[in-house]
């Protein structure tokens, strides 16, 4: 019995640090896509940001100042878990949306703090050895979701409705059988006595939030996130792995082999840190946390000018699977420590370390924000780096004047038996399945068809002008028009402002494709190209800058077999700066021109300039002799107030061997910009 409440305890934290990381996603791609995609207009947003710092802090006081006896704070914060998380399962509203994301990420914080009182007062929470393990299944419970779904992981996704409703039931059951006010009551009439004992042991601080809240970030940023890791993947990145009968077709969503590493890496590290903290001396458990904290950092450092530089393939992955390894262990080892050697029974301050913890996400992520797309600077330099110092310093700060104290030792009290076993050989069975079916469901059609279609979009990053990101309505979109060739704009792998996505991916996934992805200034934004048929070669071809101070632009080079044919592709997006293009523009020329081939040609993407542009003239005046398959389709962008484009800046030119049968453009709320489509002969 004592084994069968622990699995159901250890179940029940699951689900809700499952809930915290799948909230805290959804909020970073809501929040980009109703806030930041329409700063411009901000009497439209204001009353959805103001709605949510309002909820935010009346939930704060009403739990904080006592308005619920103890008996009912758990209990009604789970009910607001619950409700919080099925309406966001239904909604297709951006700011209700993140509205509801917010509560439920922070009323399942909430809950997850007032279990951690529960357990110093030795209640039912179950243990920090329960929360920890807790930690590590609901971090498997994401991973899963993200193998199912080809890392796309959206609270109202379609395949989560059943999931969801089991897991509700499941916190709703738990709410009564076990955080009821009956079930309770007995510990409230101890409460008094208790709070007055001195407290034994040495009081978490302030500082420590601090140090969670950075730690939470880099886990769902770097350490926990597979898609950000695969971006630096070099085999990841080559176009060899997909192709027919390729020797490392495994990894052709280079994500699902992290996925695995992490979800092994997490159990293995959590059971034997376990056995280590039980067994080992106070003096060895610190040395051990600066040594692993120590080569985190070093490795963290030493991935700037590693993975930045392009390491031949198979050196990054070596390099990617040592280093989770021991960031995993390092995260373990130190949430390990903190809850067997501080105490967490001043309420009053784990309340107060929340708004902390809070606040130091907040802050990093307008640092990320502001280094990223203001100073163009790498993922790796201001977000990795910055974080793993700060919190190495911090870390070492803390534990570095208690390195010859004595704490006050928790012991932990988790038994590693069959139940527990069964449900992690469970997880893994259901992870090796999706990846699985990954695999297998990919099957692109290469047989040649009398008139091959070629489509470029702009995809905005799958958000639409109803500021809703919807990946699955894109690739829907994508499918009702067939395109043989996709060239697609403003594509994210991995990135925190669209729920970690390798979209790139997901779309070949579900259109049966193959495919290249072509990153810009960093691994996670760029262009994408899909085919049904084969990719022979792939390059990316980073342009040229008029003024440093503006957005690094690249191009794909790709060659595509189709039949008894190559052609040549060249997919870029160029710059919104005049002068950049008036650079970038000529050098492309002189790519495309030095092809020994000069036949089957096409260059797409979005130009940014219209017909009348000193740019276009350039292409016009050019010996490649470019014909512009779309000349009378339509406008492709700067929407107005209706959403309708005004302008023609979306191209597809082919070389003058090749016959355009037919172009139009295709526009949908589901982007910023219209495709341009072309049925070649």
């Amino acid at each position: 019995m004592i084994v069968e409440k622990k699995v159901r305890i250890l179940l029940f934290q699951a689900i809700l640090f499952y809930f915290i990381m799948e909230s805290f996603s959804n909020i970073m791609v809501n929040t980009n896509a109703h806030v930041f995609m329409n700063l411009s207009r901000i009497g439209t947003i204001l009353p959805t940001i103001i709605i949510i710092v309002i909820s935010i802090i009346l939930e704060l006081v009403i739990f904080y100042k006592n308005f619920f006896n103890f008996r009912l704070k758990i209990h009604v914060l789970i009910y607001l878990v619950v409700i919080s998380r099925i309406v966001v399962q239904f909604l297709m509203i951006s700011s209700l949306l993140m509205i509801f994301n917010f509560i439920l990420f922070f009323s399942s914080v909430l809950v997850i703090i007032e279990l951690m009182y529960l357990m110093e007062l030795g209640a039912n929470g179950g243990g920090f050895s329960t929360l920890l393990f807790g930690g590590c299944v609901g971090a498997s419970i994401q991973l899963v979701f993200l193998m199912a779904n080809a890392s796309l992981s959206l609270t109202f996704d379609s395949i989560k409705i059943m999931p969801i409703i089991i897991f509700s039931g499941f916190l709703l059951y738990m709410n009564w059988s076990m955080f009821s006010p009956k079930k309770l009551e007995d510990l409230e009439r101890g409460m008094e006595s208790i709070e007055k004992e001195e407290r034994k042991g040495q009081e978490i601080s302030l500082v420590h939030f601090i140090i969670f809240g950075i730690l939470f970030l880099l886990i769902l940023t770097w350490v926990f996130n597979p898609m950000a890791i695969s971006a630096y993947d070099v085999l990841d990145r080559s176009y060899n792995n997909l192709l027919p009968n390729g020797k490392l077709n495994w990894i052709s969503y280079g994500f699902t082999y992290y996925i695995l590493l992490i979800t092994a890496v997490i159990f293995i590290g959590s059971y034997v840190i376990h056995e280590i903290m039980n067994t080992k001396s106070q003096s060895f458990l610190k040395k051990l946390i600066f040594t692993f904290i120590g080569a985190s950092f070093i490795l963290n450092l030493l991935a700037i000018f590693i993975l930045e530089n392009e390491p031949i393939p198979g050196v990054s992955t070596f390099y990617l699977t040592i280093l989770e390894i021991v960031n995993i262990f390092s995260l373990v080892i130190y949430f390990f420590y903190c809850f067997i050697f501080y105490s967490f029974q001043n309420r009053r301050k784990l309340y107060h370390g929340l708004v902390i913890f809070f606040f130091t996400n907040f802050f990093f992520i307008i640092l990320q924000v502001q280094f990223l797309w203001y100073e163009y600077l790498s993922l790796l330099i201001n977000n990795i780096f910055i974080l793993s110092l700060i919190g190495t310093f911090l870390i070492f700060l803390m534990e570095g004047k208690n390195l010859r104290v004595n704490l006050n030792r928790k012991l932990l009290n988790w038994n590693w038996k069959m139940p527990i076993k069964v449900l992690y050989v469970i997880i893994f069975i259901i992870l090796i399945g999706s990846f699985g079916s990954l695999l297998i469901q990919r099957i692109p059609e290469s047989t040649p068809r009398e008139h091959p279609i070629v489509m470029t979009w702009n995809i905005h990053n799958a958000i639409g002008v109803d500021d809703v990101f919807d990946p699955e309505r894109i690739a829907e979109e994508i499918k009702q028009n067939d395109p043989d060739i996709l060239g697609l704009n403003e594509v994210d792998l991995g990135a925190l402002k669209t729920s970690f996505v390798d979209l790139t991916s997901y779309f070949a996934h579900h259109l049966d494709m193959y495919y290249f992805y072509g990153y810009t200034f960093y691994k996670h934004y760029g262009n994408a190209l899909l085919s049904k048929y084969p990719i022979s070669s792939a390059e990316i071809i980073h342009l040229p800058q008029a003024k440093e101070s503006t957005e690094p632009r690249s191009m794909i080079k790709a060659k595509i077999i189709i039949g008894n044919e190559i052609w040549t592709l060249f997919i870029t997006h160029l710059s919104t700066n005049h002068q950049d293009r008036l650079v970038q523009v000529p050098y492309i020329l002189s790519v495309i021109e030095q092809e020994k081939d000069k036949n089957k040609l096409i260059w797409l993407g979005d130009f940014n300039f219209e017909p009348t542009s000193e740019e276009y003239q350039l292409i016009k005046a050019s010996p490649m002799n470019f014909i512009d398959t779309a000349r009378n389709a339509g406008y492709t962008g700067h929407f107005d107030e209706n959403f309708i484009p005004r302008k023609r800046i979306d191209y597809i030119l082919c070389s003058p061997d090749m016959n355009a049968k037919s172009s139009h453009v295709y526009c949908s709320i589901a982007s910023d910009h219209c495709a341009v489509i072309t049925k070649f002969n």
